[in-house]
């Protein structure tokens, strides 16, 4: 039997440009691993993957316009010399060592391209890096806190639509006692499941404390869901390291976001040690003012598990997942 062709051309526009988008890739995570030099005072971010650009771009001139009409080079100055990204889809994502990035520079060195990312997401230990010891979900210094996060992220990426709290799930060998993914992990596939809000993620010390409890805590074999006994601090011997929710979390996050919008931008924020040096060698100075959210409305703030689906599976006993 005499098989039939199908005749694309024969279609309208507008079907045609929904076959063109359906070939584009899905969400993908865009994992900084740094800068290089581009030019006086301009900078472009580097991956620790490369994405392969859509094969759209390389059939047709109607193919490639479609293409182009949802995501571009902009992360480079000439296409070749960076990813196609698309700003609708993609998120940029910046780990613990990279969220210095963040911290403001007053404008003296140009990132290419960021202005126009719509997606940016955070390892949950970055977010945790400089949380108050003393504090708990529900506080006010708590919702400060966020408010300085996020303004080091309008400064340099005013569009913001989504902001992404993304949590390893597997420990892998050589990793801590919670979900940080360790040496040379991010060569790995990335995937992003949605973080349920009753997942369980360690709250008291998750600045300093924590690093106590990565030297002591899996030594002691307490690594455990609800609270973890890390030896040696507070009452005599011993300190709980005390749980919250990704629910709890996220409520503190939005209303963060609600009073950023709502507040002056005199408004006091945490200040948060994300500085950078100069070239004199002193701390940059801090841009604090207030976020302007497009369109009056502040980000989408959303929870993932970070997985490594490729990443090899030894028999090892600190490889597990995280509070599963």
């Amino acid at each position: 039997m005499a098989r039939e062709s199908f005749n694309l051309s024969g279609l309208p526009f507008e079907i045609r440009t929904l076959i063109w988008e359906a070939t584009l890739p899905p969400t993908r995570i865009f994992h900084v691993k740094g800068t290089t030099e581009s030019g006086i005072n301009s900078k472009i971010l580097t991956f620790h993957r490369k994405h392969p650009p859509p094969i759209a771009l390389h059939i047709c001139t109607e193919s490639r316009a479609a293409a182009l009409r949802n995501g571009d080079y902009f992360l480079a100055p000439e296409p070749g010399t960076g990813p196609w990204f698309n700003p609708k889809r993609d998120i940029l994502y910046f780990d613990r060592n990279q969220r210095h990035m963040l911290r403001s520079q007053g404008g003296k060195t140009r990132i290419s391209g960021w202005e126009k990312v719509l997606h940016v997401g955070l390892e949950w230990r970055a977010w945790f890096r400089d949380v108050p010891r003393q504090t708990a979900p529900g506080d006010e210094d708590i919702r400060r806190h966020w408010r300085s996060v996020v303004r080091g992220i309008y400064f340099h990426m005013p569009a913001i639509e989504g902001i992404h709290y993304v949590l390893p799930r597997v420990r892998h060998k050589g990793g801590v006692t919670w979900g940080r993914e360790p040496y040379k992990s991010a060569q790995y596939e990335a995937q992003l499941v949605h973080l349920p809000e009753a997942t369980e993620i360690p709250w008291a010390g998750a600045g300093m404390g924590i690093r106590n409890a990565i030297h002591n805590g899996a030594a002691a074999g307490n690594a455990a869901p609800g609270v973890l006994v890390i030896p040696g601090a507070t009452e005599g011997s011993r300190t709980l390291l005390t749980m919250t929710t990704w629910g709890d979390i996220k409520v503190d996050m939005e209303r963060a976001l609600e009073e950023e919008l709502k507040g002056d931008e005199e408004d006091q924020v945490a200040e948060l040690d994300w500085t950078l040096a100069n070239e004199d060698g002193e701390d940059e100075d801090e841009d604090n003012s207030k976020c302007v959210f497009p369109g009056n409305q502040p980000p989408e703030v959303v929870g993932w598990w970070l997985l490594r689906q490729d990443a090899p599976r030894e028999d090892h006993p600190s490889i597990r997942e995280f509070f599963v």
